[in-house]
């Protein structure tokens, strides 16, 4: 191994470090880190808007072959008027012109242009369209449907000059004359959970645990539970019921609370503190008792999700860059994920199927998904993607919902990328979200801006809601449904003998019928042998730094030493790394 001295130099006193790093913005809160290029892009992106601050954002001139939105940002000029605005306050999808208004043919007649008149004015013997068109002799009063039906599959509707063809209910017209069965499924939303389509009609159906709703049989009801919105508010953590909106505060006096998770089974949650820069643990009913789970080697840990049925949590670190996992009580940890990370903050996991999923907000913005063992990694989210801040998974719909702060939008796609749509666009309700949840037919958010919880449907994005009143909440984090059906039961395929692993037994990600159940680990500073069972000690880069303290940092690399010893954010210090020997 590699053995060095490393020599520290002094700083000034009372330097304040940055917890942003250097291509990153720091907003005026010093909590709220974005990225460099988006300071004086007209779009307010800190929640106390000093990144758009006046008086050290001049007025932006845009070049000639650009339009400038009303929020004074600069988009190509190709881009007006695209059907997809560009601009954070769509104001390139404005005054486009409209396009010429289309009759209703069961109700009104066509004249040509833009014109369109009731059809009780058509045949009446009076030119009310301006070529008389209205008024077309030998075709008033001939019925066309006594003959063949007017060429219709189903429905002939005859009117004074002419006719058209109709449908019958869960029908559609694939021409002008032939009709085919409508695929309810397909529309969103149809069916809260099960859609089965048939001819000319469908039948929805629920999973278990869930019923009709005797109301609606298209929705699906929890049988149990009464569902509460658990979420951290920096200073605190609470608790709202969705029965009656009661508040309660169920953790007080926490420095920095961001993210945060539980296990519904034994009543536990688990969140982190940006500011102790550690991880806690405590039962949701007894908030004081809390414990550290995560103390050492944690710089910023925006997104934490928990495994609730192989009893793990995985948290994300965008201070090192990192995807990292440990037991319940914070041992046997193991960096998962360390390659091609910038700005990891949201994570969820599926322990039923295996797989964990992320958001990255760095200059490639992206989605991204792998095995929770760390196999598989793949994107799924690459365009039209800027600023994903919060993510979770719908486990009924087998949908993956996210937040835009950037775009303003709340997305959906399946687990592998696939059928993406937007959920909901609105610069004014979406001004900046910061995590997402869903239960039932509805998603939750936070909002920094709004200093409030909203809800919509998930489908639609309709029925938009206030759970809590505007600006009643002080920086609103992590949000999550606390309800036992957010976490099914499922079989712990580790649970006899470990799976055979020495050390770590991690769900392994579903990918066929063939897939392995279970896939062993080991935590850092071991390695797995070639039985894919057992872990011995790994051989690493060990620097003793005496300026702090001794030990030994356990990373290898030039990089990966110094970031370890003084964190990624450290800016005063200068490491000297000196007599680098090989000891055996």
């Amino acid at each position: 191994m590699f053995k060095a001295e490393a020599v520290m130099y002094d700083c000034p006193v009372n330097v304040t470090v940055s917890r942003c790093l250097p291509r990153e913005f720091e907003c005026k809160d010093r909590i709220t880190c974005i990225h460099k290029s988006w300071k004086c892009d007209g779009d307010k992106d800190c929640p106390d808007g000093s990144d758009e601050n006046m008086a050290n954002c001049p007025i932006r001139k845009c070049r000639p072959d650009q339009f400038q939105c009303h929020n004074h940002a600069c988009i190509p000029g190709h881009l007006i008027c695209s059907g997809q605005p560009e601009c954070a306050d769509g104001s390139d999808e404005l005054d486009c012109g409209t396009e010429a208004p289309k009759c209703d043919q069961k109700t009104h007649f066509h004249c040509g242009g833009n014109v369109c008149i009731p059809l009780t004015k058509v045949c009446d013997k009076r030119m009310d369209c301006p070529n008389g068109e209205d008024e077309p002799g030998d075709k008033c009063g001939h019925n066309e449907c006594t003959e063949n039906n007017g060429g219709c599959s189903q429905i002939c509707v005859d009117t004074p000059s002419s006719f058209f063809c109709d449908c019958m209910p869960g029908y559609k017209l694939m021409d002008n004359k032939t009709c085919d069965d409508i695929n309810e499924c397909e529309i969103p939303g149809a069916c809260s959970q099960l859609c089965i389509n048939e001819k000319g009609t469908f039948k929805c159906q629920c999973v278990n645990g869930y019923a009709k709703d005797p109301n609606d049989h298209t929705r699906c009801k929890p049988m149990e539970g009464h569902a509460s919105l658990l979420f951290a508010r920096r200073h605190d953590i609470r608790k709202i019921s969705l029965d009656h909106h009661e508040m309660t505060a169920i953790v007080n006096d926490t420095k920095s609370a961001t993210a945060l998770d539980f296990v519904f089974r034994t009543g536990m949650i688990f969140w982190s503190d940006i500011s102790d820069q550690k991880i806690y643990k405590a039962p949701i009913d007894e908030g004081s008792e809390r414990v550290v789970v995560i103390k050492e080697s944690l710089t910023t840990s925006d997104g934490l999700a928990v495994d609730w049925i192989y009893n793990h949590i995985y948290w994300t670190d965008t201070g090192r860059n990192t995807i990292e996992l440990a037991n319940f009580e914070g041992n046997m940890r193991k960096v998962l994920v360390r390659d091609s990370l910038e700005e990891p903050r949201a994570i969820a996991v599926n322990p039923l199927d295996g797989w964990m999923y992320w958001t990255d907000w760095g200059t490639e913005p992206k989605i991204e998904r792998a095995g929770m063992d760390g196999s598989h990694r793949q994107t799924i989210v690459s365009y039209e993607v800027k600023w994903p801040n919060g993510l979770t998974l719908d486990l009924v719909g087998r949908k993956v919902y996210w937040v835009d702060a950037k775009l303003n939008v709340i997305s959906s796609c399946n687990y592998d990328g696939s059928s993406r749509r937007v959920v909901l666009y609105s610069p004014d309700v979406l001004q900046h979200p910061f995590s997402i949840t869903t239960f039932e037919d509805s998603v939750y958010w936070t909002d920094w801006d709004k200093q409030a919880v909203y809800k919509a449907n998930k489908f639609t994005g309709k029925d938009i809601t206030a759970i809590t009143s505007t600006n009643s909440l002080q920086n609103p984090m992590v949000i999550h449904v606390y309800h036992p059906y957010r976490q099914p039961d499922g079989e712990n395929h580790c649970q006899a003998v470990n799976g055979h692993c020495s050390h770590l037994c991690l769900p392994a990600p579903h990918i066929n019928d063939k897939s392995p159940l279970i896939s062993c680990a080991c935590p850092d500073g071991l390695r797995l042998l070639g039985d894919g069972l057992m872990c011995v000690e790994d051989r690493k880069y060990k620097i003793p730094f005496r300026e702090w303290g001794g030990g030994y940092s356990t990373q290898g690399g030039d990089d990966k030493y110094r970031q370890d010893i003084i964190g990624p954010h450290f800016t005063c210090a200068t490491i000297a790394i000196q007599n680098v020997v090989l000891v055996e």
